[in-house]
């Protein structure tokens, strides 16, 4: 599957690219920097509610993507963040329930600093989710919503 042609996930991909380098991840296709438990709930938890297998690694970050299409739907980075690309109605659900746009990440040793990501940089669609109710039935919502057309 090659999500590296999608234009819906152009941004993401630019993203996940200078984030890899400024990580300097040595292998691309291993997971780098993010917490194991994220990494379980992304793939095993919501993943696990899907019809197929749907995980994949992207510059060192664990993502969801559709087989059929190569849309990223969803992606997972640090010890706290994972973020699922929803449809409008499910999106306003999600932000109503407590999903957010914004993420303030806050320094961390000498290596990370006080950043924030604000997901108008990837897409519209995007939302981070917090461990809330409802999380699985929004991530088959995006795999439904990762289509080609």
């Amino acid at each position: 599957m090659n999500v590296a042609n999608v234009p819906a996930n152009a941004k993401l991909l630019n993203y996940f690219a200078g984030r890899a380098k400024q990580y300097d991840y040595r292998d691309p296709a291993k997971v780098h920097g993010t917490h194991p438990d994220l990494e379980d709930h992304l793939w095993k938890v919501l993943g696990g509610t899907l019809p197929e297998d749907c995980h994949a690694v992207v510059h060192g970050s664990p993502v969801l993507v559709r087989p059929s299409s190569g849309i990223i739907f969803a992606f997972a980075g640090g010890t706290h963040t994972y973020a699922m690309r929803l449809p409008p109605e499910i999106r306003a659900s999600a932000l109503k329930a407590g999903a957010t746009r914004i993420f303030h990440y806050r320094s961390h040793s000498k290596q990370i600093d006080v950043a924030t990501f604000d997901l108008s940089e990837i897409g519209d669609e995007w939302v981070f989710c917090h461990w809330l109710k409802g999380e699985e039935q929004w991530c088959i919502a995006a795999y439904e919503f990762a289509t080609d057309s």
